[in-house]
């Protein structure tokens, strides 16, 4: 008996004193396409219920305290076949087990699904079809000297008129002041580097980009051209990763990880420095680009969350003017913005409260012959509820808003200082109370209908105006639908050239006067469908009309129209990924029923269209072009033609007084057009035990020698055509990235 016991004691003693656990990690990759798996369960099959996990953005997965000894562990994914493998985990140590599961799409019959993003669960980068909108919408956007009506405050400024044509300078873009671009829900004016040397946004930072030509809903406030609302992800908690690039022309790093046990951190920064530019550019390199921003996550205890964002860019051209006495130096214009956001339950549902700041600078160096630098800064605060809840079949979305934007203009002599040297000092401010109230249903089981009203006070007007928003949505089948949207939309528009008014010299800046309101009305027809797996169509038609939009004539009563389709392809997915993305649109205006141009119709088209292709398993090609005709061009001073009858509608459109000659010199005539090509290679390895991915890519941009540009100058020489400055010529670059 004493033996026995003697046995079971040495057994009872051998398993609390057994071997200690190991840890098990690795990545899963579909071994289809090579892309890592996010989302899919890996567990550990013979061990206690419990012992799994699921891969994060970059298919990465840990399982801790895995028993010593053999085991079966198993990898699923919902488009992907299972696979198992039998491992051996060592005492106390760790074990990497890398997967590649074999593509297996599972087909379902059509159901309604409902989700919810829950705090830091939102990690996931946007893929580059889902940019592609973003992108095209850079290669409209205007430099931000536009962007804040700067050009058009400077033809008003008395005795500004330039002494011969060639004191004009040329601005490309349009569409300036009219659309509502929100990042994280903080008010952007230009968020896109236009000179092209970088991606309009960092594809790592986003979670998506949202873009609304017609049919937004009503907590929209703003976006008579267009709305585009922008997304960052939440950094990653699972452990701290890093990802970054350095070239011969620019630099980025990005880093994320967790903020205690319950929150998440992302910090970003790119920036473009143009070094290894200087054998192939004569003089100075013309461009220069910086950008940072930082988000923040805190989980507030069951559904409720914090969040932070804040976000700073800077853009400068280095305009080449070779005239006798230059004040050209360099234009720039960057913006501020931030964002804090809290979710939280309430009323049955969820509330979301936003306290949002932007600003936005410019400073544009204008004239040879008598060298001006103007200056303009908007800032704007908005704050914001936005509630949702479910009533049967039906959601509810209802909320509150309050802005309060502020524009001050000031111009003066490039070469002189004091109060004597500045000819204008004029400021605009308004404020905007809003409510909202929008509902979402489906009548039938192939039909969905989306409704509202919005209702916007504006300072010194007595009587909200009124937007009401209806989209309804056809499912033409399983993989293919139809859209109509139509809708109104009201925001403020820069300063009217009645504000523009110089004070005497050594005078106190006048009382902020109120700012123009402008009215929007859109009508969208949309087709989307699903051409083949993971490749989306998008078509939408549209037709917008504009009012009181200043600069038309100088007229109240002025309207613009516009009219056009848009045509989007995405493939987010596979070995081949890419978009293709193709604007056409019309511009025409009318003062009062009557024609209120000398050219009454205007044209442009864009072309955006990127293309990733997967050469082999770790060799990567990717192509970008970017085309433009018929963009339109602002011109600041005009001195041979009256200030108030040289404006702009915003959407491009020049509108001359039928009194008044055509103005001369025309605009620059050439299209836009850019094509850029990359080869990378990833090399993968571990560097004290953590997975290092190092990418060398060489990199061609404007590969077909294009001398594009941004401002332009009219010069007699050359067949009366303004030329450009600040170009760049085909620039070849060398550089490699990392991840872990």
């Amino acid at each position: 008996m004493s033996f026995v016991a003697l046995a079971l004691s040495l057994v009872l003693a051998t398993s609390a004193d057994g071997p200690p656990d190991g840890l098990v990690r690795g990545q899963v990759r579909s071994g289809t396409t090579g892309n890592p798996l996010p989302y899919a369960t890996v567990e550990v099959v013979d061990a206690q219920p419990g012992l799994r996990a699921v891969t994060d953005s970059t298919g990465m997965y840990v399982l801790p305290h895995v028993p010593a000894g053999r085991h079966l562990i198993r990898a699923t994914h919902l488009d992907h076949a299972p696979f198992e493998v039998e491992i051996l985990v060592p005492s106390g140590a760790q074990l990497v087990v890398d997967m590649a599961l074999v593509l297996r799409p599972v087909e379902i019959p059509a159901l309604l699904a409902r989700a919810r993003v829950r705090p830091g669960e939102d990690t996931v980068p946007a893929g580059v079809g889902d940019l592609g909108a973003a992108s095209v919408k850079a290669l409209e956007a205007t430099p931000g000297v536009a962007e804040l009506g700067l050009a058009e405050a400077m033809r008003t400024a008395p005795g500004n008129d330039p002494a011969d044509p060639s004191d004009v300078l040329y601005i490309r873009g349009g569409a300036a002041d009219l659309k509502l671009v929100l990042l994280d829900g903080a008010p952007v004016y230009a968020p896109f580097n236009v000179g092209g040397l970088v991606n309009a946004f960092e594809p790592e930072v986003l979670r998506g980009a949202t873009l609304y030509l017609g049919g937004a809903p009503a907590r929209y406030d703003g976006g008579l051209s267009y709305v585009l609302d922008l997304e960052t992800r939440a950094g990653r908690r699972d452990a701290t990763h890093a990802t970054g690039a350095v070239d011969l022309l620019s630099g980025r790093a990005l880093v994320d990880g967790p903020l205690g046990e319950r929150g998440g951190y992302m910090i970003a920064g790119r920036g473009v420095h143009g070094l290894g530019a200087a054998p192939l550019i004569s003089g100075a390199f013309p461009y220069l680009y910086a950008d940072a921003l930082a988000r923040m996550d805190v989980d507030l205890g069951g559904d409720a969350s914090l969040r932070a964002t804040g976000f700073w860019n800077r853009e400068a051209v280095r305009l080449d003017d070779d005239g006798p006495s230059t004040g050209a130096g360099s234009a720039y214009w960057g913006n501020g913005a931030g964002s804090v956001r809290a979710r939280v339950p309430m009323l049955g549902g969820e509330a979301e409260f936003t306290a949002a700041y932007g600003d936005f600078e410019a400073r544009l160096p204008i004239g040879r012959e008598r060298p001006l630098i103007a200056d303009g800064v908007s800032q704007r605060v908005r704050l914001a509820a936005d509630l949702s809840r479910e009533a049967g079949p039906t959601d509810f979305y209802y909320g509150l808003s309050y802005d309060r934007l502020w524009i001050r203009y000031t111009g003066g002599s490039a070469a002189g200082s004091g109060a004597d040297s500045v000819f204008l000092d004029a400021a605009a401010g308004g404020d905007a109370v809003g409510a909202y109230v929008d509902g979402a249903w489906q009548p039938g089981a192939r039909v969905r209908v989306r409704g509202g009203l919005r209702a916007d006070l504006f300072s010194g007007e007595h009587l909200p105006r009124l937007g009401p928003r209806i989209s309804v949505m056809w499912l033409l089948s399983d993989h293919a639908s139809l859209t109509i949207a139509a809708g109104q939309y009201h925001q403020y528009v820069r300063a009217s050239e009645t504000a523009l008014v110089s004070p005497p010299s050594g005078a106190a800046l006048s009382p902020v006067p109120p700012l123009a309101v402008a009215r929007a009305s859109h009508l969208l027809l949309g087709f989307d469908q699903e051409l083949i797996d993971g490749v989306r169509l998008d078509l939408e038609g549209f037709y917008k009309n504009f009012e009181g939009v200043p600069g038309l004539n100088g007229s109240r009563n002025a309207q613009a129209h516009s009219s056009g389709v848009d045509l989007w392809v995405r493939r987010n997915s596979g070995r081949y990924t890419g978009w293709l993305g193709y604007s056409l649109a019309w511009i025409w205006s009318l003062d009062g029923g009557r024609p209120a141009a000398a050219d009454l119709f205007a044209g442009r088209q864009l072309l955006s269209a990127g293309v990733g292709a997967t050469i082999t398993a770790h060799t990567r090609f990717d192509l970008r072009v970017g085309y433009g005709a018929g963009l339109p061009y602002t011109a600041v001073p005009r001195g041979d033609v009256p200030a108030a009858s040289v404006g702009s509608v915003g959407t491009g459109l020049a509108a001359v007084d039928d009194a008044t000659p055509p103005p001369s010199p025309t605009g620059p005539e050439d299209p836009y057009l850019r094509v850029d090509a990359e080869v990378a290679r990833t090399f993968r390895g571990r560097v004290f035990g953590t997975r290092f991915d190092l990418t060398p890519y060489v990199r061609v941009l404007n590969a077909l020698d294009r001398r594009d540009a941004i401002f332009y100058q009219f010069d007699r020489g050359q067949d009366d055509q303004p030329r450009a400055l600040a170009t760049l010529p085909v620039l070849p670059i060398v550089g490699f990235s990392w991840r872990f």
